[in-house]
């Protein structure tokens, strides 16, 4: 109403559309040639964003430390060509087994994605991002940025 102030220097954001960290994404993968009918941790070993030292580029986990709803997405792309293939797997892993996973045939340089939302704990939980090729033979995985990445944010507190 006219004549009102509201004064927020005290405010706490909680919730969808508040603090959403820690948050991070991840890209520039460095597996080199996957082999055939191989599932490997993908080595995002570049961060554009990591809020709260959360990612860790040498083990490409994922570890909050802050228990809540987080939502986490990931993108792989294997470089193709024109090579069609049974399979790509993408998942993303909480403590070792999927938590997320997204599947497609293979065609002149098609790519997986998958996104959602997960608990973590705030103690000992953490996220991996892993893919599977079956081409028949080995294959690497895109480094571009805009190709391959993972990442992830917040959303509410447990």
């Amino acid at each position: 109403p006219s004549g009102v102030t509201v004064n927020m220097s005290n405010a706490t954001q909680t919730g969808v559309g508040g603090v959403n960290t820690p948050a991070f994404h991840a890209y520039n993968p460095q597996n080199g040639s996957v082999a055939n009918d191989t599932s490997v941790v993908v080595s995002n070993n570049t961060e554009l964003l990591d809020s709260s030292a959360a990612y860790d580029t040498s083990t490409y986990k994922f570890t909050p430390q802050v228990a809540g709803y987080y939502f986490l997405y990931a993108n792989v792309r294997y470089q193709s060509g024109t090579t069609d293939f049974d399979r790509i797997n993408l998942r993303i892993t909480k403590n070792g087994s999927a938590a997320l996973h997204a599947r497609n045939n293979n065609k002149d340089y098609s790519t997986v994605c998958v996104s959602g939302i997960v608990q973590a704990n705030g103690s000992s939980d953490y996220f991996q991002m892993t893919s599977y090729q079956n081409s028949g033979g080995s294959i690497s995985i895109t480094t571009a940025a805009e190709n391959t990445y993972f990442g992830g944010y917040k959303l509410i507190g447990a």
